[in-house]
């Protein structure tokens, strides 16, 4: 299998450490390696992306977290402007989701909102597409603003 380096870290946001294992997992069945820094806090996750000077490939969250709901996590970046400007792409991962939190949700500019797949070879292909559509999206902060080629090759 060929193994694929992703620039920049993924970020977990989940109270249930099983969905990092499962990352994990889907990550490694499609071959790609990438940091995965996981948080079972929203409010640690911030923490973090506000002190980091680490490239951040993407930030994946539950939706429903003690303490920080997803919701209230993603409003934390929005009302930030150094992290705003950062455009770090940020997509729920959740079991559920009604109406009215996918309407507030995408308020916020949230890039996607995806149910929870049961069983790991579903979730490696969601996963999959997520990731070959975000190496190809140019962010705010990109080193690669008028280059034509992605830094992953599909």
């Amino acid at each position: 299998m060929e193994h694929k380096k992703l620039a920049g870290k993924i970020i977990l946001v989940d109270d249930e450490k099983i969905e990092k294992e499962l990352l994990e997992m889907a990550l490694g069945n499609l071959g790609i390696r990438v940091e995965l820094l996981y948080f079972h806090d929203a409010f640690e996750a911030l923490e973090y992306l506000r002190n980091t000077s680490d490239d951040i490939f993407i930030i994946i969250s539950d939706m429903n977290m003690p303490k920080m709901n997803g919701l209230d996590f993603k409003k934390a970046i929005d009302n930030d402007p150094n992290l705003r400007f950062k455009g770090v792409p940020f997509i729920f991962s959740s079991t559920a989701a009604t109406k009215h939190q996918l309407e507030e949700a995408y308020d916020y500019r949230l890039q996607g909102y995806f149910l929870k797949p049961h069983d790991i070879n579903s979730i490696a292909k969601q996963l999959e597409l997520i990731i070959n559509y975000w190496i190809i999206s140019v962010r705010p902060d990109s080193d690669y603003l008028g280059k034509q080629e992605s830094v992953y090759k599909l």
